[in-house]
């Protein structure tokens, strides 16, 4: 595993993730209900390849303004989180396996054991229905996905307004369950790089490329001087 330190929705954040698969996107990669390989996926692989061919995110405006009101509550939720289960937690920067083919971007980390926390703090009517009806079955690809990625045992999801009672939910591994994902993972995997192949066989996109690979050849150096210290 290697951990970039990183700050969620940061420039360097969006430009270490440009084509890879994350945690959060798993569910269109494996149907949840299912287990099989999801419908979703190749519409997912060409924007994962298109991101990387114009080295930047295509993450819409009004995605990346949700994630910061949940970012303005997140000191809030997280100090209610770790005062009901005492505990301590700790921030994550992106995580990726070694060869970089999956990433994940848990919002916390449990102090002292191999564990993360997923904090949410969503609408008023978004948490409700976490609150009455649970998390969906969306959230086990990621809740997974986060426990393959990061080497952990477990993952709280954690739902937080301020003038509800929280929902938490612990995910712990599950094998099984995880094998699923790894085989439609690699699937996607090879779909997405012959996307790519075909996609630079034109030639078009080559000078772009070369730029997002000396921005993430910068940030792997910031990477292994952070972890020699």
């Amino acid at each position: 595993m290697k951990e970039w330190n990183v700050a969620p929705g940061s420039g360097d954040w969006l430009q270490v993730r440009l084509g890879i698969p994350t945690a959060s996107n798993f569910h269109r990669v494996l149907t949840p209900a299912t287990r099989k390989f999801s419908k979703q996926a190749r519409g997912y692989a060409f924007r994962l390849v298109a991101e990387k061919l114009l080295n930047y995110s295509l993450d819409s405006l009004d995605h990346i303004e949700h994630i910061q009101r949940g970012k303005d509550l997140e000191p809030q939720a997280v100090r209610m989180y770790e005062a009901c289960e005492d505990v301590q937690t700790a921030p994550v920067g992106f995580l990726t396996t070694d060869d970089m083919r999956i990433g994940a971007t848990p919002d916390r980390r449990i102090v002292g054991v191999p564990a993360f926390l997923e904090c949410k703090c969503p609408t008023p009517w978004v948490h409700l229905e976490y609150l009455l009806d649970g998390f969906g079955a969306d959230y086990m690809a990621q809740a997974q996905g986060q426990i393959l990625v990061g080497e952990a045992e477990w993952v709280a999801r954690w739902s937080f307004h301020p003038e509800m009672p929280p929902r938490l939910v612990k995910t712990t591994r599950d094998d099984a369950y995880q094998a699923d994902l790894l085989a439609a993972l690699d699937e996607f995997n090879d779909m997405k790089d012959e996307i790519e192949r075909r996609a630079r066989e034109t030639g078009f996109f080559e000078e772009r490329i070369a730029m997002g690979q000396l921005a993430l050849d910068q940030l792997a150096a910031q990477y292994e001087q952070a972890s020699q210290q």
